[in-house]
């Protein structure tokens, strides 16, 4: 088998398994935030939705930097 092919499945490959691993990650706190709301956990609820609300502003925050430094 070619180098490239081979490097090329395993690059694929390794794609694959980080994808599903996000999604596992997702349906997880997904049902975490259902047995919460269930339980009447409001805290948690309001600390989940506060931290990915940070994670997405830190993402964000980071592109508009890297474009306003003119490194992309």
């Amino acid at each position: 088998m070619d180098d490239l092919i081979q490097s090329g499945i395993v690059i694929i490959l390794a794609l694959c398994a980080a994808a599903g691993i996000f999604l596992y990650a997702i349906v997880h706190l997904f049902l975490l935030e259902l047995h919460a709301l269930a339980d009447g956990d409001t805290g948690f609820i309001l600390a989940s939705i506060g931290s990915v609300l940070l994670l997405c502003a830190c993402y964000i925050g980071t592109g508009l930097w890297l474009r306003r430094t003119g490194r992309i």
